[in-house]
């Protein structure tokens, strides 16, 4: 085989490659906006697995997609699972009465939430910005069947 065939070859193959990975394995993403600050910043690069049928792991932060058309698609951190009761006091989340250590992020006292109970299907996020006024901010309570990625990697462009 002549040498620029071979060449042509091998990225046609790695071309292909690339599209499976990214269409079927992993997907990249730049964060855009602040709700995950500190964590994640805009303008952040994510590696994301897909996942087809999420199982819910309290501290992922996950990719999900609104049910509207076209969808939004929002970065947040799953903080309750379905079956759990969720609260807030003073800006401390409580999971079934006991506080969430949350050492990513910083307590806004102002935040307040009654007990709410997490459905079956359904897990609580939230951003890990916290200095905004709860009832502009807190995602809630999102079905397990709109969640599409789950965090792998990330690399921030500017230190």
């Amino acid at each position: 085989m002549k040498p620029r065939a071979k060449s042509l070859l091998c990225l046609l193959i790695l071309g292909a490659a690339s599209f499976l990975v990214v269409k079927f394995v992993a997907v990249p993403r730049v964060v855009y906006g602040e709700s995950m600050s500190p964590t994640l910043k805009s303008w952040d690069f994510c590696l994301m697995r897909r996942v087809r049928h999420y199982e819910p792991r309290r501290g992922d932060i996950v990719v999900f997609r609104t049910a509207d058309d076209p969808p939004l698609y929002f970065v947040k951190r799953v903080i309750a699972l379905p079956g759990e009761t969720v609260s807030i006091e003073r800006g401390v989340f409580k999971i079934n009465g006991a506080p969430l250590p949350e050492p990513y992020t910083t307590i806004n006292p102002g935040w307040q939430l009654e007990p709410t109970l997490v459905p079956a299907r359904k897990v609580f996020v939230c951003g890990d910005n916290r200095d905004f006024e709860r009832e502009d901010y807190v995602q809630g309570l999102v079905a397990t069947r709109l969640v599409q990625e789950r965090l792998v990697w990330y690399w921030r462009w500017k230190r």
